[in-house]
């Protein structure tokens, strides 16, 4: 194992079957224990996995994201917060923006706006936002990104696109100048453009050598559009953690958190075996130098209830 220095480590914190009390003393233990980032995630139904037919057998209750952030916002007050990341297909544009600027004064300077193309049918569908082909929601998420870059830049926008209408919209000033803009998603063809043109933040996931191959070609964006490549801070999604002192041991309790949740023994045992995140403080500790090597300046990992200390304090004492 080599040094974790300079990489930022935080979390997305599931507000899906859990009390708000745990919820947000899992806020207070992320800052207290010294981390970076902490994000809710932005989903209208619960979920466990990329698998849709998985996620419609769920029945555990969700708190929804924003509000999320606020108790996040009152509760905490140094750690970076967002969500992670808004659909562009049932969060209007505007309102979306009037939002963040009001949590960035809420939480003094400290919001991050995450937007993305929305992938959940069924959380679209069920609360009535339509939920068009993946060609469709980039095209919506390309509208949003621009809008939005032009809002938190401080212009008075008027466009009406396929999926953005605005007429003279503005934006407040917000504590930070702009608030940063995050765009989630690791597309190379649509989605990574769309970072290099609008993002200050890019989330992306991967293995550290896919995550290199992609921030190779984030760079590449950058430089054909003028921009530094630096400008854009590079963050990566990781499944959630779970540190003991044996493999075994950590599989175990990870199956146990993922079941909690809804998920099929049989899919959280693979999924467990599998995940990156499980095993020995060293071994995680190795995954983390991994993505550093390969570009990444943090990680953000996903954190289930019931939140684990022991976890959080083994990556902790990564830092």
């Amino acid at each position: 194992m080599t040094s974790t220095d300079r990489l930022q480590i935080g979390f997305q914190v599931w507000a899906q079957n859990v009390r708000w009390d745990d919820l947000t003393a899992a806020a207070v233990a992320v800052e207290e224990q010294g981390f970076d980032t902490l994000f809710s995630n932005d989903h209208l139904y619960p979920l466990v996995s990329m698998d849709d037919e998985i996620n419609r057998q769920l029945a555990v209750p969700i708190f929804e994201g924003w509000m999320v952030l606020a108790g996040f916002a009152a509760a905490t007050d140094r750690v970076r917060i967002g969500c992670m990341v808004s659909g562009s297909g049932y969060r209007n544009v505007g309102l979306l923006g009037k939002m963040a600027v009001t949590l960035d004064h809420a939480s003094h300077g400290r919001a991050v706006l995450g937007i993305g193309a929305g992938w959940f049918g069924r959380e679209h569908t069920s609360f009535g936002f339509a939920f068009p082909d993946a060609k469709g929601r980039l095209d919506r998420l390309a509208e949003t990104a621009d809008a939005l870059h032009r809002l938190l830049a401080g212009e008075t926008v008027t466009t009406r696109g396929e999926w953005v209408h605005l007429d003279h919209a503005r934006l407040d000033p917000a504590v930070q100048h702009p608030l940063p803009l995050l765009i989630g998603g690791s597309g190379p063809k649509r989605t990574l453009p769309l970072v290099a043109r609008y993002a200050r933040i890019w989330n992306g996931e991967g293995t550290p050598d896919e995550v290199a191959a992609k921030n190779r070609l984030l760079d590449d964006q950058c430089r054909y559009l003028g921009r530094e490549p630096s400008s854009v801070e590079r963050t990566i999604g990781l499944p959630p953690p779970m540190i003991r002192a044996t493999r075994a041991e950590a599989e175990a309790a990870t199956i146990a958190v993922l079941t909690h949740h809804g998920m099929p023994p049989a899919v959280a045992t693979d999924y467990a075996a599998t995940s990156p995140s499980v095993g020995t403080a060293d071994a995680v500790a190795d995954t983390l130098v991994a993505y550093r090597a390969a570009g990444a300046d943090g990680v953000v990992f996903d954190w289930p209830a019931p939140f684990d200390p022991e976890t959080l304090a083994a990556l902790s004492a990564m830092r």
